[in-house]
């Protein structure tokens, strides 16, 4: 095994901050975040931006609409992004979208689609497959008689004689502006209600879970189109393993699972499928309310946004979710969950006869620090990195934290912009909401072939360097003899110091993972790295409040 130190290595992102003083920016970050780059696009901007761990701007996309609502960036290197456009159909909301598109680094359209007609709309959010296709959260008008046969109270339709309903499309892109509906599901398919026997579902709600109950009224969620949008769908998220679609259903506070491994037909039936029951409700959890088994009081999720299936780490195949806490018991405030839905296989989840479907409680919650909770009303998400780190968007007043399993905050950033305007250092940043952030590793697939520079802040006047903003000890960094012993198989880090001040070694792996911690004396330092496997390394050494010295360590 071989060792090869780089010297002055680019990651400034280890940096320590405390920049109480800032107002915007990186107001706090320390080696125990995630090395990373941070992408978000701003609900009333028309750019998209990814910014390094010290605030600085990577890339920016120009786009000239606004989101609607949902950006990422893949691990194609393109960005998948929705986009606003004027609806033809009467949709009208702030959740409108309409357009998809896909955009490289250079800010390029790769292919682009407009989902909008009389009839219907995209909205919200879209997911890309792994085999290149896209689901897409539609809104469908459903009128008066279908609803009327379909049980719907009469008195319950809104005035102008239809409803939105919700469709998942399933595209593949085609050339630069075509694409093909290969699979679809609709809800209208999977109703129930106990209002009218001559109607058609009539049942007995609490005995089928697996259903949705077409006359469930507005429960505790804000929402102004609730005459017609009473389902709204607000994310989607796709498990290549499971072959399964996770919902976030904003208006009876539930995420829901449904199968994709059917045909067309069996989506909208009750049979057929990996898990056989079609196009039903696999699993539902946050509102056992909805489907009779519980009372109000009883709800665990309130006006829910970005749910997602954790796919690294100790918690992979759990659901995180940002649980925004609109309607509270008591004081509303928001928090990130990690769930556990119960399964005696995976992807059969355990649906009790009469009880509520568990867990009764999340695996995980974080709800704020010592400063007392967060909040936010709309937009939002969470994201578990691969470091175990949780990395929260509180989307409606632009602010991302990381934290720790500890609920430290180990980074905090507040975006700096008001629409398409930066906001300079000292000023209090408004009209910054952002729908998702992510944060995306240094060895993601995304970044192959992509030359990372970062350049400066977005917040402008001369503001200082963000890693440099703490004044601690000055020391020399000359006073640090760093060097390795290698006779065939690697024994040590050598290092020699000749200073006063306590130091701190902290060894990383590319995902930011800390393997190692040791404290420097003065003089001979032996550090034994037998333990590590070949691979690449980021090391640091630092005092208690400032990295002075970072590189990058090659085992091969």
């Amino acid at each position: 095994m071989k060792i090869i130190i780089i010297e002055s290595f680019f990651l400034f992102a280890f940096a320590n901050i405390y920049a109480q003083n800032n107002t915007v920016g990186v107001l706090q970050s320390s080696p125990d975040s995630y090395l990373g780059y941070t992408f978000f696009s701003p609900f009333n901007s028309t750019n998209a931006y990814m910014v390094d761990n010290c605030g600085r701007l990577v890339n920016q996309w120009n786009r000239g609409t606004r989101p609607g609502l949902s950006a990422y960036f893949l691990d194609n290197g393109l960005m998948l992004r929705t986009y606003k456009i004027d609806p033809i159909g009467p949709f009208t909301s702030a959740s409108n979208a309409g357009g998809l598109e896909l955009v490289d680094w250079d800010n390029n359209v790769v292919w682009f689609y407009e989902l909008n007609d009389d009839q219907s709309l995209s909205h919200h959010d879209v997911v890309m497959m792994p085999n290149g296709n896209l689901l897409v959260l539609t809104w469908e008008l459903t009128y008066t008689d279908e609803l009327v046969e379909l049980g719907r109270d009469p008195n319950e339709i809104f005035s102008a004689g239809f409803m939105w309903s919700e469709k998942i499309l399933e595209i593949r892109p085609i050339g630069s502006n075509e694409m093909e509906i290969v699979w679809q599901w609709e809800i209208k398919d999977h109703y129930i209600q106990d209002f009218d026997d001559t109607k058609l579902n009539f049942g007995v709600v609490s005995e089928h879970p697996e259903l949705f109950d077409i006359n469930l009224p507005e429960l505790n969620s804000n929402n102004s189109n609730s005459t017609r949008d009473w389902n709204h769908f607000n994310a989607i998220d796709y498990n290549p393993e499971l072959d399964q679609i996770l919902i976030s259903t904003r208006n009876s506070d539930e995420i829901w699972i449904i199968d994709h491994s059917t045909t067309i037909n069996e989506a909208a039936g009750h049979t057929g499928g990996t898990y056989g029951k079609g196009g039903d409700i696999l699993y539902r959890w946050g509102n056992a309310n909805a489907y009779d088994r519980a009372t109000v009081a009883s709800q665990k999720l309130f006006g829910q946004h970005g749910v997602n299936w954790i796919t690294e780490g100790e918690d992979t195949g759990s659901i995180m979710i940002y649980n925004n806490g609109n309607g509270r018991p008591g004081t509303d405030f928001s928090t990130a969950e990690v769930l556990l839905p119960p399964q005696s296989d995976p992807g059969f989840y355990i649906m009790p006869d009469e009880d509520p479907i568990g867990p009764e409680n999340p695996e995980w919650i974080y709800d704020g620090d010592t400063n007392g909770p967060f909040y936010s009303p709309f937009l939002s998400n969470a994201q578990r990195l691969p470091n175990e780190n949780t990395f929260i968007n509180a989307g409606s007043i632009g602010h991302i934290y990381e934290v720790n399993m500890d609920d430290e905050i180990v980074w905090e950033y507040i975006i700096p912009l008001s629409g398409n305007s930066p906001v300079p250092q000292g000023s209090n940043a408004n009209n910054n909401s952002t729908f998702r952030a992510y944060k995306y590793g240094l060895d993601y697939p995304g970044f192959n072939g992509i030359n990372l520079v970062a350049t400066e802040t977005l917040e402008p006047n001369n503001n200082p360097d963000p890693c440099d903003l703490v004044s601690t000890e000055d020391i020399d960094v000359d006073l640090l003899n760093i060097n390795h012993i290698y006779d065939g198989n690697l024994k040590n880090l050598n290092i020699y110091y000749q200073g006063f001040y306590s130091l701190s070694l902290h060894v990383f792996d590319i995902h930011g993972r800390m393997f190692l911690q040791s404290e420097l004396s003065q003089g001979e330092n032996n550090i034994d790295l037998s333990g590590l496997e070949k691979s690449m390394y980021v090391f640091t050494v630092s005092t208690d409040s400032k990295i002075i010295k970072t590189e990058k360590l090659i085992i091969h």
